[in-house]
């Protein structure tokens, strides 16, 4: 069974609602946190992409880990939130990338939201280059367009300052032939 299933869809509002009830119980706890969001999360909190996504993808700073818990936990509970709305996942591809360029989206007086520059989420759609469903191909159009790159050695300059030449192979190069044919390019 999917962990997944019974997740309701979590769109830019609610997720500014959750966001908000999350620097109120931080507040209240005098306890600081940082937060970097990515994915689905960035595609529909800040690019508008798409209208929800079923968790948020994200990394938090060190912090007081088991009041941490009690807070979300709380904040699962208010929401009615399922199992898996808090996705650390994204901590394992994050091992491959080679820097991290991130900025505040969003500063609470206890909560701080971190994204990733547009450069290194490009780089990060172009290394996962998943088969549909996900949406990694169209979020990395989105992201071209957003970034203005025309050519196939200016996305191959941003994905080789994130990622190792090495671990780039014939997946991710059929992705980006067909990213720019999709942008109206030849990049064979």
């Amino acid at each position: 069974m999917d962990i997944f299933n019974n997740i309701g869809l979590l769109d830019k509002d609610k997720l500014i609602k959750i966001f908000d009830y999350l620097n109120e119980r931080l507040k209240e706890n005098q306890l600081q946190l940082e937060i970097t969001i990515y994915r689905d999360s960035i595609m529909t909190m800040i690019y508008d992409n798409r209208p929800a996504t079923k968790d948020v993808d994200c990394v938090f700073s060190e912090t007081n880990f088991r009041l941490l818990e009690n807070i979300l936990e709380l904040t699962k509970s208010t929401f009615n939130l399922s199992d898996g709305w808090i996705n650390e996942e994204i901590k394992e591809p994050l091992k491959s990338i080679l820097k991290e360029d991130k900025e505040t989206y969003k500063a609470y007086s206890n909560l701080k939201i971190l994204k990733p520059k547009a450069e290194q989420l490009l780089a990060m759609k172009v290394l996962a280059a998943r088969p549909e469903p996900a949406k990694d191909f169209v979020d990395a159009y989105i992201l071209c367009k957003d970034l203005n790159i025309d050519t196939k050695d200016k996305l191959l300059e941003i994905v080789s300052n994130y990622v190792p030449k090495t671990i780039v192979d014939e997946r991710q190069m059929n992705f980006i032939k067909y990213l720019g044919e999709d942008l109206g390019y030849d990049w064979e």
